[in-house]
């Protein structure tokens, strides 16, 4: 199993130098990925229902630091060359497909084929109406955005034809570097596990109970039969968030599950302006995992 940790590029913690220490001390401690979060821009009041709290409601401010997920992971790919790198997860649909297909290619040429994207629909509708992104036909548009993005990352000359987006006649290099972007799926309802199934490279359940996981693969194993592929090729990139905690006992259940890739958190909203608390876990979970320091 691979494990990675996310890195400050949200909270009182997002800001050049933490990324960059992070970053190294992820390397060092011999994990194989670092990883970031995404919010474009905060309202002031959010109503939507937050799926990950069980009490519903989003509880950051507005004036929450949140740096750009795909820039924050080129800083720190430029620090830790070792290590892959992934977002966890950027909301495809508040985003122009063409701009992105061209932002993650160019990152993936310029990291050496490191980057891995966790793509999700999103659930902040008020995000969406700030931007001018329809929320209801989120997840309609995000399997067409990935269609396209695909063909753009295919070297060949994009002719698309779908419901929402008509491009043709065009070319977009430099390609990826190992000829494509693994794409792994968020989200953790039926729709997101089927949608996963269909036409994901993995599948990256966030901040879910350990039962909800073993459920999760229950419906993933089956819609993969209903589509015609096979489960065992496809990664499970799992991220416990603040739900549970990386333990000797929980490690033992992702092993026996099959996650083949574990993301932790890090404390990234405690006061630690030393990042003294957030390397301490760090390397508990370096040691729990039996991570191989790289000093």
């Amino acid at each position: 199993m691979e494990v990675g940790v996310i890195i400050p590029n949200a909270g009182p913690k997002a800001s050049p130098g933490n990324i960059v220490s992070v970053a190294r001390l992820a390397q060092d401690l011999g994990f194989h990925s670092v990883w970031v979060t995404d919010h474009v821009a905060l309202p002031e009041q959010v109503k939507s229902w937050y799926p990950y709290r069980t009490h519903g409601r989003w509880d950051y401010r507005s004036d929450t630091y949140w740096l750009d997920p795909l820039l924050s992971l080129q800083w720190a790919a430029a620090a830790a060359p070792k290590l892959k790198i992934g977002t966890s997860i950027i909301v495809v649909p508040l985003r122009n497909p063409l701009l992105l297909a061209k932002q993650i290619s160019s990152l993936d040429f310029l990291t050496g084929g490191r980057f891995i994207l966790g793509a999700g629909a999103g659930w902040m509708e008020e995000e969406f109406n700030l931007i001018g992104q329809s929320y209801s036909n989120r997840g309609k548009r995000l399997l067409e955005m990935v269609a396209l993005m695909r063909q753009c990352w295919s070297g060949e000359a994009v002719d698309f034809k779908g419901e929402f987006y008509q491009v043709s006649g065009f070319r977009m290099y430099p390609k990826p570097v190992r000829g494509n972007i693994p794409i792994i799926w968020g989200g953790h309802s039926d729709a997101a596990i089927k949608r996963c199934a269909r036409t994901g490279d993995g599948w990256h359940p966030t901040q879910i109970t350990l039962d909800q996981l073993s459920e999760g693969l229950t419906k993933l194993r089956t819609y993969c039969q209903e589509f015609g592929r096979d489960f065992a090729t496809i990664p499970i990139v799992a991220r416990p968030g603040n739900i549970y905690s990386v333990t000797a006992e929980s490690h033992a259940r992702h092993l026996e599950l099959g996650v083949t890739h574990l993301v932790a958190d890090t404390p990234i909203q405690q006061e630690d302006p030393k990042l003294e608390i957030l390397a301490a876990e760090m390397e508990r979970i370096a040691r729990v995992c039996g991570l191989q320091s790289r000093t």
